[in-house]
C-alpha cells in the first residue's frame, strides 16, 4: 500500500471510530436528563464535533507537535506497514470496547499503540520516558480526579437549580415585575416595555409575551454542545498527527477534513451504545448534575487541548459524572460500572502497546 493512502486511511479509520465511541462524552446526560432521546442527541453532538473538529486545526497545533515529536531521540520512520499495524490495533479496540457499550480512551489507545511501535523499532532506552511521562502520562493520570473535583464544586455552586427552573426571558412586559419576601414574582403595576427578567418559567409564561425563554433545558443543551466542541478539539490533532508521522513537515488540511468528515459520520451511525451506559449505568442524572459535569469537562478539556496537554475526553467525562453523583450521595453511584470502567482505563494503554507491537511484527513477517 502507498505510503500517503496508508496515512490516510489510518486517519479516517481511528477518526470514524473515534466518533462513534466518543460522542457519548457530550450526549449522555442529554439522555440520562431526559432533555432529549438519543437519536436527537446524537444530531446535536455530531454537529459540535464536526465544528470543534474542523476549528482544531487552527487552534490545536500544539497537540499535533506533542503526537509527532514526543515520542524517541529519532523521529518515527513511518512505514505503510507501521501505519496499518496502528490502524488495525486501533480499530479492533474501538470497535470490540464501542460493541461492548464500554467507554474506552481513544487518548489511551494512541499513545499506547505508538509506544509499542517505538518499542519495536528503537527499543526501551530510545524512547523518551521522562518526557512521555511529564506531558503525556501525568494528565491522563490526574484529569479524571481533576474533574471529580471541579464537577462537585459546580454542583454545589449551582445549588440554586433545585429551588427554581431558571428562564431567562425576553419579551413584552405587561405588567411591572417585583419579587415579594419570599422569591415569587408577583405583579404590581401595569407597565408595557422591553426588558430582562429572571424568573421561573411559570412566571415568564404569566406575565410576557412575544416572549423568548431559556430554561435549564436550554443551558444543559449548551453545555453538551461545549464538550461535543471541545472533545473534538482534543481528539482530532492526536489522530491526524498518526498520519503525520509518514509526513512531519507536512500540516495538510487534507488530513483535518478527512478526520472531520470521518468522526462526524462515526458520531452520527454508532453513538448510542456508549452512550446507554455513561447516561445509564453509572449515576442518575438531572439538569443540574448534567450541566455540572458537562461544564467541568468541556473547561478542562478545552484547556488541555489548546495547552497540547493529550488528556483523556473519557475518563474526564466519566469522572465529572462521578462527581455529581459522589455529592449527592456515595450510593447514589453504580460502583461496579466506575470499576469496569476503571478496569479499561488501565488495561488499554498497556493492551494496546502490545497488540500493535504484535501486529507490526507479524505484517512485516508477510
Amino acid at each position: 500500500m502507498d505510503l500517503s493512502l496508508a496515512s490516510l486511511v489510518t486517519v479516517a479509520t481511528v477518526a470514524f471510530l473515534n466518533g462513534a465511541n466518543d460522542i457519548s462524552r457530550s450526549i449522555a446526560t442529554l439522555v440520562g436528563a431526559g432533555v432529549r432521546d438519543y437519536k436527537k442527541a446524537c444530531k446535536i453532538g455530531t454537529i459540535a464535533t464536526v465544528l470543534g473538529s474542523a476549528l482544531s486545526f487552527w487552534l490545536t497545533t500544539r497537540m499535533v507537535e506533542t503526537f509527532t515529536k514526543s515520542w524517541t531521540t529519532q523521529p518515527i520512520q513511518a512505514s505503510p506497514a507501521l501505519l496499518l499495524g496502528l490502524a488495525i490495533t486501533i480499530a479492533f479496540w474501538l470497535t470490540a470496547m464501542t460493541l461492548f457499550g464500554m467507554p474506552v480512551s481513544t487518548t489511551h489507545s494512541l499513545v499506547g499503540s505508538i509506544i509499542g511501535v517505538s518499542l519495536l523499532e528503537f527499543g526501551w532506552n530510545q524512547i523518551l520516558w521522562g518526557k512521555v511521562f511529564a506531558k503525556i502520562f501525568l494528565p491522563l493520570i490526574f484529569s479524571p480526579f481533576a474533574a471529580i473535583l471541579s464537577s462537585w464544586l459546580l454542583y454545589r455552586a449551582l445549588a440554586y437549580l433545585d429551588k427554581v427552573n431558571p428562564c431567562l426571558c425576553v419579551g413584552e412586559i405587561n405588567a411591572y415585575l417585583t419579587p415579594n419576601f419570599q422569591g415569587e414574582v408577583i405583579a404590581i403595576v401595569p407597565a408595557r416595555k422591553f426588558s430582562f427578567v429572571v424568573s421561573s418559567a411559570q412566571a415568564c409564561r404569566q406575565f410576557l409575551r412575544n416572549r423568548f425563554g431559556v430554561t435549564a433545558d436550554h443551558f444543559h443543551l449548551l453545555s453538551a454542545t461545549l464538550i461535543g466542541f471541545a472533545r473534538a478539539l482534543n481528539d482530532t490533532p492526536k489522530i491526524v498527527a498518526v498520519g503525520l508521522l509518514a509526513h512531519p513537515s507536512n500540516h495538510s488540511p487534507t488530513f483535518f477534513a478527512l478526520a472531520t468528515l470521518a468522526m462526524g459520520v462515526g458520531s452520527l451511525l454508532g453513538g448510542w451504545r456508549v452512550t446507554k451506559t455513561l447516561a445509564e449505568k453509572i449515576t442518575p442524572l438531572d439538569n443540574r448534575t448534567g450541566l455540572s459535569a458537562n461544564l467541568s469537562t468541556s473547561f478542562l478539556v478545552s484547556v488541555c487541548a489548546i495547552l497540547g496537554l493529550p488528556v483523556s475526553t473519557t475518563h474526564v467525562a466519566c469522572g465529572s459524572i462521578v462527581g455529581v453523583g459522589v455529592v449527592r450521595g456515595v450510593k447514589s453511584v453504580y460502583w461496579e460500572m466506575v470499576a469496569n470502567i476503571a478496569i479499561a482505563w488501565f488495561v488499554t494503554l498497556p493492551g494496546c502497546a502490545i497488540l500493535s507491537a504484535t501486529t507490526l511484527l507479524t505484517l512485516l513477517r508477510l
